[in-house]
């Protein structure tokens, strides 16, 4: 629990960002640095590369399904306009999500291509979890970084464990590392503020670094951005 400057506590029991969230395909790929979703040459470097084929399928990632998706659309945003969506926790603003309008959850990872490393050579992949209309069109409600409103989505049996823990120091410490990395903003779409530091209240005088740019190398899937994508053979 943390204890509000009005007195009082509030609990803090959240999914919390972890730098065991992000995955590597190789021990070249930098956790940190420049990324692109979707990689350069999407959909065509899904088939073309073995490296993110590989990395991509069974012994790695173990995708089910894959999409390329943008933001949610006015239509979408407005349905779940009474959420709270948090910048940093694409798990509990999917359950968010399935409580308010009853969408199912995906899991899986958005994949990125290492954009200051040799083209089509190293990737990482960042945990997250999203929602599915009764359709089965995947929207995706966790605000992304201005340069990255394309990401590609991977649904993965990996991506089910996540669990929920009690803010502290450990927790913020292992947070603070995770948003190092990159791929989510500091503030929500909505203008709702990112969740409080776990050990004390931030200084208005100090506030937190943004996180690392990212490079976003926009394409559009002519295969993988539809309404139902067929299973992913690896």
């Amino acid at each position: 629990r943390v204890e509000r400057a009005s007195g009082g506590s509030v609990s803090m029991s959240r999914y919390w960002p972890e730098p065991s969230d992000v995955r590597r395909s190789n021990e070249s790929a930098a956790a940190a640095g420049a990324l692109a979703s979707p990689p350069k040459g999407w959909p065509g470097c899904f088939s073309s590369n073995a490296a993110l084929k590989a990395f991509m399928g069974k012994k790695a990632l173990n995708g089910k399904r894959v999409r390329l998706t943008g933001t949610p659309s006015a239509e979408d945003a407005s349905k779940a306009s009474a959420v709270t969506i948090e910048p940093d926790d694409p798990f509990g603003n999917a359950e968010r999500v399935q409580a308010a309008l009853g969408w199912a959850i995906v899991k899986g990872f958005v994949v990125y291509e290492c954009a200051d490393q040799a083209e089509g050579t190293s990737f990482v992949a960042h945990l997250r979890w999203w929602n599915a209309r009764e359709s089965g069109v995947w929207v995706d409600f966790t605000p992304r970084p201005a340069d990255a409103q394309q990401m590609v989505l991977l649904e993965s049996a990996h991506a089910e464990a996540k669990t929920k823990k009690e803010a502290s120091a450990a927790t913020a410490e292992a947070a603070a590392a995770r948003l190092a990395l990159g791929g989510f903003l500091t503030q929500a779409a909505n203008g709702k503020p990112a969740p409080p530091d776990a050990k004390a209240p931030k200084q208005q005088s100090a506030p937190p670094p943004p996180p690392p740019r990212i490079v976003c190398h926009v394409a559009i899937s002519r295969k993988l951005a539809v309404t139902r994508s067929p299973p992913m053979t690896p």
